[in-house]
């Protein structure tokens, strides 16, 4: 009879984390029975995302603690409930491959005198082994997999991010000590309770998980102090047994172990495809969404990286080591994917070079961006992909209509299990408007709704969102309504706390690709009054599950329809139901699928290659990052072999000189 294993997962903060690890933890639960998820009484956010999480999947169970019990307590209280074989203590932040139960499981049961297991991760002590570069915490895995099949070493100190305990060991040993309190050391002092019981302590080499580390606490003051409070209890316990074992660990180092085992050639990589981003950016929605499907592709085993010019402050979530395209050179790759309108240039020199397809990832209607200033170099653009994929019906129809190109769709997708919110108010109350601080989404017009709705209304609440601190709000009156002013830029987890608390959510966009917040607000249970502005119309039905303003400038119908929902408490309500039907087929894990298939799918490179002025400019434009001088230009042609227009060259040249300039400001 196959064995099976319970995850025991304590959860506090990091609902976007816990999201994440449950999606890997059931792509493959042939060896798992129960995924308990025990919220040591965490905020509103949280318990919503948990409960989303076991409406989903079977396997999964949430546990509720009444007051704040702490990560040992939390831990034992998972370990008592179980009955499985195995138990799997797992952090929030730590993410499985679809193959690191059954490796885990494996190592057990060829040995029952192992105890403890645990594998080789990211950010683990002593058993940390960094993502070598270009490489996904998958490939990671795989690679020692193949290097090492089977093989585990003595553990010093076992790492308690990703614990596998056998129910022997837990039925000989008991549970965790809660003298560890809040945690730190408590893993490491059962592992030696364990072995005074003859019961050993594994690290199997032959498996890798990612852990972030630090995403519930942080590195605090207080956490320092209680890793030390806790390091004196352990070695007053345990000093000398340690001390002895570390002796034999050094001599015998898994991570040192696997790098001597390791060469250049066991490094290099495959991918279906990269995409290339010129840089990330904090807070850039378009970035934030190629960076989930990376992600999401990578917890699915698809071989695939971003390539990147520069990085800025990027704080989200990676489970994957990203490629400086100065290094390019070092991977193959099947397709290459261009991410906005300027970057095709440079990504089609690339994939010439390399002789693959060029696939245009087109996230927003592009010619309007910089108020038309890159028109042409948007279209001149659109020529150069082999093909064309695009996230709304709008932008299909609008490429097709205006360049004469064909393209395909795979609509955007929302983070259900964080956002997903019935918001069980019987009545509107609380407003959220987000100033985002460019005039293709109608900050002005924003700003004149917030300044009609406090001067008109009482006994509401309205968030103002902006990010330029520059910015001039209206005067108010703080007795009349309540007003909360919040500066960004925001993490997606702090905009979903705040839209989850909001009853009402305004956008007055000018120009929407998709428009992935008014779909985050529904999802959050707020009711949309959206401006009619191209891709919302993808997934608003006016009057049915949200509002569109065809005349998106006139501020009296945005206020218009925001009063029917504060008065009309039946429309309200039967809004919010039709939402919830709506955001259920958004739900980004099901989104993925789609676009695994996609880029697993063949694209046929075209036949006809660049003419050598065009592979001059291309190539001129990486060897003097980005700049160009006239008579590189003068004679070039398009794709299809006719002359460049003039109006064009001049479009393209001083566009690439103001790109050269933002990159080297950052």
């Amino acid at each position: 009879m196959k064995k099976c294993c319970d995850i025991i997962i304590p959860v506090y903060k990091a609902p976007e984390w816990v999201s994440l690890c449950v999606y890997a933890l059931c792509k493959n639960t042939d060896y798992i029975n129960k995924v308990y998820l025990i919220n040591d009484c965490d905020d509103k956010l949280t318990i919503n995302c948990l409960n989303n999480l076991k409406s989903k999947y079977d396997c999964v169970e949430v546990i509720q603690n009444d007051k704040n019990m702490g990560f040992v307590k939390t831990c034992n209280k998972g370990m008592k409930i179980s009955k499985a074989d195995y138990v799997l203590l797992l952090n929030t932040d730590c993410i499985v491959t679809c193959r690191t139960i059954k490796k885990l499981v494996n190592h057990m049961e060829e040995d029952d005198k192992i105890g403890l297991l645990c594998p080789i991760s990211s950010n683990a002590a002593n058993l940390t082994l960094d993502l070598f570069p270009g490489f996904s915490y998958n490939d990671m895995d795989k690679l020692l997999e193949k290097k090492f099949k089977g093989l585990s070493f003595d553990a010093c100190t076992v790492v308690g991010n990703c614990l596998m305990i056998s129910r022997k060991c837990i039925n000989d040993v008991g549970y965790l000590d809660e003298i560890y309190g809040m945690g730190y050391g408590e893993e490491t002092d059962y592992q030696f309770k364990a072995m005074e019981k003859g019961f050993k302590a594994k690290v199997a080499i032959d498996t890798y998980v990612f852990h972030k580390s630090e995403v519930s606490f942080g590195v605090s003051k207080e956490k320092q102090e209680r890793l030390k409070h806790n390091r004196e209890i352990f070695f007053s316990r345990w000093n000398n047994e340690y001390q002895n074992l570390m002796q034999k660990y050094v001599k015998n180092d898994p991570i040192k172990y696997i790098l001597n085992n390791i060469n250049d050639e066991d490094k290099k990589l495959s991918f279906e495809f990269l995409i290339y981003l010129i840089g990330f950016n904090k807070a850039a929605g378009g970035i934030n969404m190629t960076v989930d499907i990376i992600n999401y592709l990578c917890i699915n085993d698809i071989g695939c990286n971003i390539l990147y010019g520069f990085s800025n402050g990027f704080d989200e979530i990676m489970l994957f080591n990203p490629i400086l395209v100065n290094n390019i050179s070092n991977y193959s790759f099947k397709k290459l994917v261009s991410t906005i309108y300027f970057s095709n240039y440079y990504a089609k020199m690339l994939a010439d070079k390399y002789n693959v397809p060029l696939i245009s990832f087109s996230q927003g209607y592009e010619p309007y961006f910089e108020n038309g200033l890159d028109y042409k170099v948007a279209e001149l653009g659109y020529k150069l992909p082999d093909s064309i994929l695009t996230i709304s019906d709008y932008l299909m129809d609008m490429y097709k209509k205006s360049f004469g190109v064909n393209s395909s769709v795979i609509k955007n997708g929302i983070n259900y299990n964080l956002l997903f919110n019935k918001n069980d108010n019987k009545k509107a109350k609380v407003i959220t408007i987000f100033c985002r601080n460019n005039y293709l989404k109608g900050d002005f017009i924003a700003l004149d709704i917030f300044n009609r709705l406090v001067k008109q209304y009482k006994d509401i609440e309205i968030n103002l969102l902006y990010l330029n601190k520059d910015l001039t709000i209206p005067f108010y009156d703080d007795k009349r309504v309540k007003v909360n002013l919040i500066k960004g830029p925001f993490t997606r987890l702090e905009l979903a706390n705040i839209l989850i608390n909001s009853d009402i959510y305004v956008d007055t966009s000018l120009t929407e690709g998709f428009g992935l917040m008014p779909l985050e607000a529904m999802a959050s249970g707020n009711i949309v009054v959206a401006s009619d502005s191209g891709g919302v119309r993808d997934y608003i039905e006016d009057g049915k599950n949200g509002f569109l303003v065809s005349e998106v400038n006139n501020v009296n119908v945005y206020i218009n329809k925001i009063d029917m929902i504060l008065h009309d408490s039946n429309l309200y309500n039967t809004i919010k139901n039709n939402m919830i039907n709506t955001v259920k087929k958004f739900d980004f894990d099901d989104v993925v699928s789609k676009y695994i298939k996609y880029f697993l799918s063949d694209v046929e490179k075209s036949n006809k290659p660049f003419t050598n002025e065009e592979l001059e400019l291309y190539s001129g434009i990486l060897d003097s990052r980005f700049k160009i001088s006239s008579n590189s230009s003068k004679n070039i042609m398009y794709k299809i072999g006719k002359k460049m227009p003039k109006g064009v060259k001049m479009g393209i040249k001083k566009f690439v000189a103001k790109l050269y300039d933002y990159t080297n400001e950052h």
